[in-house]
């Protein structure tokens, strides 16, 4: 397995890895403890991530490292604010920009560069606004 094929499955793993967080939160009412274990976890795997991607800047395009550093820090801010500090207005501001941030770089990686990509990144921006303003 090259580095460029690791690094893009780790990527993928970190997304497959975020949604059902979300969604545990949604259905269980959980214990603060697997709350921040959870948050911790995929906290220290996308930060090990960006690390690396920022490493190995030269093996991907611009857009790509842009994309996957800003949905790996929307999904962050916005673990933190919905799982463990959901009541400061610090972060949900934020989180807002954070994910208006990451919308925007779908947006161009779609359109522009159009690397299909962008479409779940559009998706997942809209779907984390609507989550944010429902709950």
């Amino acid at each position: 397995m090259t580095r460029e094929t690791f690094i893009d499955k780790f990527f993928k793993f970190l997304v497959l890895l975020f949604w059902p967080i979300v969604w545990y939160n949604v259905v269980s009412i959980p214990k603060f403890e697997t709350v921040i274990f959870m948050f911790g976890l995929f906290s220290i795997l996308s930060i090990i991530y960006i690390a690396i991607i920022i490493y190995n800047f030269k093996l991907f395009e611009k857009i790509t490292v842009l994309y996957r550093i800003s949905t790996l820090i929307a999904f962050i801010l916005f673990l933190c604010s919905y799982l463990i500090f959901s009541k400061s207005i610090l972060l949900l501001s934020l989180k807002l920009i954070f994910i208006a941030i990451y919308f925007y770089i779908s947006c161009l990686k779609n359109f522009k560069y159009k690397m299909n990509e962008g479409v779940v990144g559009i998706l997942s921006a809209i779907l984390l606004i609507t989550i944010t303003f429902s709950y």
